[in-house]
């Protein structure tokens, strides 16, 4: 009863915020904001739990107080007046019967995609049974800390600090040790259901987020495919279900874009969805230290549209994602400065890190691997990428419909590619052993992101364009 009450505040704090983004937006994205809510409501419940109990409040007072923020926000803004609760609640269902029957094609995508999607539920289940605290990284990193803070939430800071980074990855950001945190405590019982349901929500999630976007944005069948790829990617569930936080991280990438999207699809300018977007990016930090290297990315990928944009209108729209993601920001400040130790691959840069510039040797081996995972990626039995090429030359590319988002999009996507790889030019670690355990991991953070560019990239059948 206690944990569906908790997963209950979680998900109102995330929909309460998502009606007022999407507010009065016609047509009104129901799906999106559906698979929005859950797990920007679990972000920002770790938020608000870290910082009030560094604050020294007792969770119970915390739990009161998300309460009244509840309660605050539905009087405030008389959420149940809101027509846009109406149309998430109404009960249209993900797709029209006749129209299902009128189109084949549809039809026989939808039952794949419904097929696929079962399938994929199963094996989370399956591999949850067997490995029902997750792997290594899960329980060594992210639910150990979990318990500590669960067990000495007085005296934490202290215990963290002295654990030191390189062995347990203490500086590693806290939304998903926060939430299943304060989920235990609320509980009083570290039970592993709590991290087997985020590991669900945010996997599933990320499917639902991905097609229902695609769909809002081109066509249902699109929409159907998308989902689809990740569905039918197997590495996409081996990460799902072992608790990483690579899944939780590359939903917020996928929610950034997506909301970027939605913000620039319109000739008015809606400062909510550019703090909407603020809000995941600065989430995407306080899933895991890529997503503070996709800040730096996702401003310098706003560089290209000074010349597709007026200046004044780009300035007050990066105004509104940095309002968006300033609290976060401030807090993970103070989490990197006061509490954890520091970073072992930034720690560790010194006089070595010119001599790695200059080696050939690492730049040819670095290659070398981004090579293989290209062929490799997502351990599918064919190489997944003919499938994009062929359908980009079967449709077509055009940046006529969102040419903001997608020149934005795809600068977004290089400059990460160009960072990962930075990344393990200077890392300290041996470059065979860091590669081999993390690069495909890294690529994947991004996939789903690139799977919405990338059909929102394709050239529409008919000639209703939206215009940016």
């Amino acid at each position: 009863m206690m944990l569906a009450l908790t997963l209950l505040i979680s998900l109102l704090l995330g929909l309460l915020p998502c009606l007022w983004f999407f507010n009065g937006k016609q047509p009104f994205p129901g799906r999106v904001l559906f698979n929005l809510s859950a797990p920007l409501g679990v972000g920002i419940s770790s938020v608000i739990f870290i910082i009030l109990n560094l604050i020294g409040l007792p969770v119970y007072l915390i739990f009161l107080l998300e309460l009244a923020l509840i309660g605050f926000a539905i009087y405030r803004y008389k959420i149940f007046q809101n027509n846009n609760l109406r149309q998430l609640l109404r009960p249209t269902g993900i797709l029209n019967t006749n129209e299902l029957f009128k189109n084949p094609l549809l039809l026989l995508i939808t039952v794949v995609y419904a097929y696929a999607w079962l399938m994929n539920a199963g094996i989370f289940t399956f591999d949850t049974i067997k490995e029902p605290h997750g792997l290594w990284d899960a329980w060594n990193y992210w639910n150990l800390k979990a318990k500590l803070i669960s067990k000495a939430p007085d005296i934490w800071p202290t215990l963290f600090h002295r654990m030191g980074s390189e062995e347990y990855h203490v500086d590693y950001p806290l939304l998903q040790t926060g939430f299943i945190a304060l989920c235990w405590m609320n509980l009083k019982s570290e039970t592993v259901l709590v991290p087997i349901i985020l590991a669900f929500v945010f996997t599933f999630c990320t499917v639902g987020l991905l097609s229902s976007a695609v769909s809002f944005f081109t066509n249902k069948t699109k929409g159907l495919i998308a989902g689809l790829l990740l569905l039918a990617t197997p590495f996409f569930m081996t990460m799902g279900d072992s608790q990483y936080a690579d899944n939780t991280v590359g939903f917020f990438f996928l929610a950034t874009t997506i909301l970027l999207t939605f913000a620039r699809s319109e000739n008015v300018q809606r400062p909510q969805l550019f703090i909407a977007a603020g809000i995941t990016a600065g989430l995407s930090a306080w899933s895991k230290n890529e997503g503070l290297l996709f800040i730096v990315c996702l401003f310098l990928s706003q560089v290209p549209l000074i010349f597709f944009k007026n200046f004044r209108e780009l300035f007050h729209e990066l105004k509104y994602i940095v309002y968006g993601m300033l609290p976060t920001l401030i807090l993970i400040f103070y989490y990197k400065t006061n509490i954890a130790p520091p970073n072992d691959i930034v720690h560790a840069q010194g006089s070595e890190t010119l001599v790695k510039i200059t080696d050939p040797t690492r730049y040819a081996l670095i290659n070398q691997w981004f090579y293989q995972t290209f062929g490799t990626f997502g351990k599918w039995f064919i190489n997944p990428w003919w499938l994009f090429i062929g359908a980009a030359l079967y449709l077509g590319i055009s940046f006529k419909a969102h040419k903001n988002s997608l020149i934005a999009g795809f600068s977004l996507l290089l400059l990460m590619m160009c960072g990962f790889y930075s990344i393990y030019v200077i890392t300290p670690l041996e470059l065979t052993f860091h590669l081999s355990t993390s690069i495909h991991r890294l690529f994947f953070q991004l996939f789903p992101t690139f799977i919405f560019i990338y059909f929102l990239a394709l050239k529409p059948r008919t000639s209703n364009i939206k215009k940016q």
